[in-house]
């Protein structure tokens, strides 16, 4: 009743029994750390007046008063009104104080008043409320702090400074709020493990970069281990959580927000479902049909498709060096004389660029022949790689089809004679919700790349790309036989014929 904001049932719940005030729930928290957590101005009031004790603990030993501080100042002003013990510090030693850096500068602006607090109080692994400051990325608490002259440069338990922490999480604001208040001088400090906040930060790309590209796949894993606890239910959690996962997935944006990086979720996607996919197919489907031929073509096939993908992740998309540069052009004032675009130079490369040539500012390189950034491959598809590209997805669509065929037969196998009604089938897609998922997955991404494929071999049959393409004019105007031997003479032999 209280996470729903219920008073009037609350009401009653405690004119019946005000005992219920002291009975702890879940991690051992007490209506009132509930209503405290909600920031329910409400309940706090109705709880404190009829008996509420705002000093009780619970499992971690934080008291409600530490959730008040977390948020709304006046439940904290309403709490020291009914006795909160300011002294309390829970089972890491974290004072309010602590706390109240979550809450935002006022709510600790509002602590230090009270005279209780000092800025360099530390718990017990020596965190002072500037790290905490730093750690959540709360730039406005971390200035708060600098102007009531705390100490920048005092350390942690690993000797960490506040630079050092926000340095590992990617915190770009609160770094240059520190670094303008401390100086350059603290680039150089190193922790107990001789580590420097330029150190850190580098491990902190990392880190974040593979577990955005692991998140798919993990997440995946999960939500099928779900459904497979919950039996005849898993059809209806996987309808209900890989929608979810999705929307989460494909509403990122190309860069990671934190570091600036080229976003590999997207990368992490195509992992994922060729990871689930082989997985379901060889050990669900396959071992139902142990020695037909199918399961030996597949090999082949996955063996081809895995040597593409590699290639593909690894091979030169056509990056333009010094060497490859317009060499009709030598300064601007060359491009003027010419009546040449200024876009002809990169500023970011410093080289004219040939024809048909583009920067990528999420690869940072000039690309020859440039066709798109791949987000799915986290790389620019170009000179170099767009013949092998065009394989890839060419074998990508063989394997889909594959998966399809083999998972329909799967389950006409898995369906008794005679029992071929809706609810029938319903309970088998419950049964056999991995089979089921991982067919429409394969069906949707199936659907994609025969459109990206209409659009690839289009731009091929005209001599050009897919955007340099949209860029032109006038489309040239050629048979349908014609399209498809340049489509099949750029497929075999790699040069596009203009």
């Amino acid at each position: 009743c209280i996470q729903r904001g219920n008073i009037e049932q609350c009401i009653h719940f405690v004119q019946n029994d005000r005992s219920i005030l002291k009975q702890k729930g879940w991690g051992g928290f007490t209506p009132l750390h509930y209503a405290a957590l909600h920031g329910n101005r409400s309940l706090v009031d109705l709880f404190l007046s009829t008996g509420a004790d705002p000093n009780l603990t619970c499992d971690a030993g934080q008291t409600a008063f530490h959730f008040a501080c977390q948020g709304n100042i006046y439940i904290i002003h309403q709490m020291m009104q009914y006795g909160a013990d300011l002294r309390l510090i829970d089972l890491q030693g974290k004072t309010s104080l602590h706390h109240a850096v979550t809450g935002g500068s006022v709510a600790v602006h509002y602590l230090w008043e009270t005279g209780m607090f000092r800025f360099s109080d530390t718990d017990m692994y020596k965190v002072t409320p500037l790290h905490l400051a730093a750690s959540t990325g709360n730039t406005e608490v971390v200035r708060y702090l600098l102007r009531q002259r705390c100490a920048v440069d005092a350390v942690d338990q690993q000797g960490a400074t506040a630079l050092h922490v926000a340095a590992e999480r990617g915190g770009v604001e609160v770094c240059w709020t520190l670094l303008q208040r401390t100086g350059c001088r603290m680039l150089h400090q190193k922790n107990h493990s001789g580590l420097t906040p330029l150190d850190l930060s580098k491990q902190g790309k990392a880190l974040l970069y593979y577990w955005t590209l692991f998140f798919p796949t993990l997440s995946g894993a999960a939500i099928l281990l779900i459904a497979a606890m919950l039996g005849g239910y898993g059809g209806l959690t996987c309808g209900l959580l890989f929608p979810w996962l999705a929307r989460s997935i494909f509403t990122q944006y190309h860069r990671m927000t934190t570091y600036q990086l080229p976003n590999p979720v997207y990368l992490g996607t195509l992992l994922a479902g060729m990871f689930h996919s082989l997985l379901c197919f060889y050990g669900k489907m396959m071992p139902v049909w142990p020695t037909s031929a199918l399961a030996q073509v597949s090999l082949v096939h996955f063996s081809i498709l895995l040597g593409l993908f590699c290639k593909v992740l690894t091979q030169d998309p056509g990056e333009l060096d010094r060497a490859d540069a317009d060499p009709r052009f030598s300064c601007i004032a060359d491009l003027v004389e010419n009546n040449q675009s200024p876009h002809r130079f990169c500023p970011y490369c410093e080289l004219f660029q040939p024809d048909y040539t583009k920067h990528c500012k999420l690869c940072e390189v000039c690309i020859k022949d440039y066709d798109h950034h791949c987000l799915f491959l986290n790389r620019c598809v170009g000179r170099g790689n767009h013949r092998l590209f065009l394989l890839f997805i060419l074998s990508m669509v063989t394997a889909h089809l594959l998966f399809i065929a083999t998972a329909t037969s799967y389950l006409y196998s898995k369906m008794s004679a005679g029992s071929s009604g809706l609810s029938s089938w319903l309970t088998l897609f419950g049964e056999e919700f991995w089979v089921v998922v991982m067919m429409i997955m394969n069906a949707l991404t199936l659907l994609w790349e025969v459109w990206l494929l209409t659009e690839q071999f289009e731009a091929v049959a005209t001599g050009t790309t897919t955007y340099f393409r949209q860029c032109e004019s006038s489309a040239r105007q050629r048979s349908l036989g014609q399209r498809w031997v340049l489509v099949l003479s750029f497929l075999l032999e790699g040069r596009r014929r203009v």
